[in-house]
Protein backbone atom coordinates (compact mmCIF):
# COMPACT_ATOMS: atom_id res chain seq x y z
CA UNK A 1 0.00 0.00 0.00
CA UNK A 2 1.06 3.62 -1.18
CA UNK A 3 0.47 6.52 1.52
CA UNK A 4 1.33 9.97 0.54
CA UNK A 5 -0.35 13.50 0.57
CA UNK A 6 -2.18 15.19 -2.22
CA UNK A 7 -2.44 18.51 -2.85
CA UNK A 8 -6.27 19.80 -1.77
CA UNK A 9 -7.14 20.24 -5.59
CA UNK A 10 -7.13 16.36 -6.17
CA UNK A 11 -8.29 14.63 -2.96
CA UNK A 12 -12.16 17.18 -4.29
CA UNK A 13 -11.57 15.55 -7.66
CA UNK A 14 -11.41 12.55 -6.25
CA UNK A 15 -14.17 12.69 -3.89
CA UNK A 16 -16.42 14.78 -6.22
CA UNK A 17 -15.91 11.69 -8.82
CA UNK A 18 -16.48 8.75 -5.74
CA UNK A 19 -19.57 11.03 -4.42
CA UNK A 20 -21.28 11.06 -8.01
CA UNK A 21 -20.71 7.86 -9.02
CA UNK A 22 -22.68 5.84 -6.01
CA UNK A 23 -25.03 4.40 -8.66
CA UNK A 24 -21.95 2.25 -9.58
CA UNK A 25 -20.71 2.26 -5.86
CA UNK A 26 -17.09 3.51 -7.06
CA UNK A 27 -15.12 4.27 -4.15
CA UNK A 28 -12.02 6.92 -3.82
CA UNK A 29 -9.61 3.64 -4.12
CA UNK A 30 -10.97 2.56 -7.32
CA UNK A 31 -10.87 6.46 -8.83
CA UNK A 32 -7.65 6.88 -7.79
CA UNK A 33 -6.52 3.13 -9.34
CA UNK A 34 -8.20 4.11 -12.76
CA UNK A 35 -6.54 7.06 -13.25
CA UNK A 36 -3.66 5.29 -12.88
CA UNK A 37 -4.39 2.43 -14.74
CA UNK A 38 -5.44 5.02 -17.52
CA UNK A 39 -2.84 7.27 -17.20
CA UNK A 40 0.09 3.98 -17.39
CA UNK A 41 -1.84 2.48 -20.18
CA UNK A 42 -1.81 5.84 -22.30
CA UNK A 43 1.94 6.43 -21.99
CA UNK A 44 3.04 3.26 -22.97
CA UNK A 45 7.06 2.92 -23.06
CA UNK A 46 6.93 6.88 -22.54
CA UNK A 47 6.13 6.70 -18.39
CA UNK A 48 9.25 7.00 -16.99
CA UNK A 49 9.96 10.19 -18.60
CA UNK A 50 6.46 11.81 -18.54
CA UNK A 51 6.44 10.97 -14.46
CA UNK A 52 9.75 12.90 -14.30
CA UNK A 53 8.52 15.82 -16.76
CA UNK A 54 5.37 16.69 -14.60
CA UNK A 55 7.56 15.62 -11.61
CA UNK A 56 9.98 18.82 -12.52
CA UNK A 57 6.46 20.78 -13.26
CA UNK A 58 4.90 19.98 -10.40
CA UNK A 59 8.21 20.92 -8.25
CA UNK A 60 8.62 24.26 -10.11
CA UNK A 61 4.57 25.24 -9.24
CA UNK A 62 3.74 24.90 -13.21
CA UNK A 63 1.63 21.47 -12.35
Amino acid sequence: MILTRVDEFIAERVEYIASNSKDIELTKSEVVRIILHAFFKSQKDKDFEKVRELAIKMRKGLL
